[in-house]
């Protein structure tokens, strides 16, 4: 394991960032699942799939109702572009947008994990594990033009709502699957005989109790082929000398568990379960920069200070408020996001 330390009502709108063009479903009914109707509203944009499972995740409804706010609202924060996952800003020679910064950051990632090259691995399959607002599956369809199936798994129906019709707008429901699918039941998703060959979980596993981490994680590797390559970006926080988070105290005293984000999870505990499912860590570093993710927050509360003036509730506040907490823990290094990149090893 290599460690670097140095390291209201929705409405369509044309999604662009700079050097991205922003632009059906896919994938039958299979055991376990049901189809999700088009949305009121939708103009009959194909729906989603819905996956159900035996498993209980008692902290699954938080995660919901953190990402329940209307599109609109998210979009006035975190831009067209809706990447919720920081951003990249050093070496930039004039000011970024946060869907910039956030290409920036994920381009790095892809770079990491050798998939800019010509020489690149071809992708046949490959799973958005967490799509978020969509915008992802978007530019993974892009960069790997030659991946016909991409399945995109969310907890959220009004991020999956968004996704079918963003896409659609886009022309790539042909090639991208949606599934209202806990994270940790990726097993249940259809066609196991064909295995990713990448897969993305970026922003995710800082939502999950440490026990639906750990079986995402069990699950994931029996799906993934050997050889395949998984991109992780998630928060982690240092941890004492016995490798707990006791020693950590919240600048802003932790009276509501904001945006959902209340499992913390230390470099250490977060590699130890990557490596215990036969997953090979190829790098791990710090990424973005501490200053760079403040960075980002700090263009966040802008953001939200600029759309309402005169104040806002739920989520929105909550981001808010973590735009100081964080930064202040970023400033005494008691935070940092961190890249992960893995390869399935060949044997389990």
């Amino acid at each position: 394991m290599t460690v670097n330390r140095a390291l209201g009502k929705l409405e369509l709108h044309d999604q662009r960032t700079e050097g991205v063009a922003l632009p059906r479903f896919s994938g039958g009914v299979t055991r376990g699942t049901r189809r999700c109707p088009p949305a009121p509203g939708s103009g009959g944009t194909a729906g989603y799939t819905v996956v159900d499972s035996p498993r209980t995740n008692p902290y699954r409804d938080k995660v919901v109702h953190t990402y329940d706010d209307s599109p609109e609202i998210w979009r006035q924060v975190l831009g067209d572009t809706c990447l919720f996952e920081w951003g990249v800003y050093e070496g930039a020679t004039r000011a970024l947008s946060l869907g910039e910064a956030g290409v920036r950051f994920f381009d790095r990632q892809l770079g990491l994990a050798g998939l800019l090259g010509a020489d690149r691995p071809r992708i046949g399959r490959m799973l958005d594990l967490g799509c978020g607002w969509g915008f992802l599956c978007y530019l993974l369809a892009r960069r790997f033009p030659e991946c016909l199936r991409i399945d995109a798994i969310n907890i959220s129906p009004r991020q999956l709502d968004y996704c079918a019709r963003y896409l659609s707008d886009h022309n790539l429901l042909d090639r991208v699957s949606l599934y209202l699918c806990d994270g940790q039941d990726v097993g249940l998703l259809p066609d196991p005989e064909q295995p990713y060959d990448l897969v993305i979980v970026r922003g995710v596993y800082t939502h999950f109790p440490n026990d639906v981490y750990e079986a995402s994680v069990a699950a994931l590797a029996d799906r993934v082929a050997p050889g395949g390559i998984v991109i992780i970006s998630d928060t982690l926080f240092r941890g004492d000398p016995t490798g707990g988070l006791d020693a950590y105290v919240s600048e802003i005293p932790d009276e509501v568990d904001r945006l959902a984000c209340g499992n913390r999870k230390t470099p250490e505990y977060f590699a130890g379960v990557l490596e215990a499912n036969s997953f090979e860590i190829r790098d791990m570093r710090v990424l973005p920069s501490n200053g760079d993710v403040a960075h980002w927050f700090r263009d966040v509360k802008v953001n939200i200070e600029r759309a309402f003036p005169e104040g806002v509730s739920g989520p929105v506040e909550e981001l808010r408020v973590m735009a100081d907490n964080m930064s202040a823990a970023l400033a005494r290094d008691q935070v940092s996001a961190y890249s992960i990149v893995l390869r399935r090893k060949d044997d389990r």
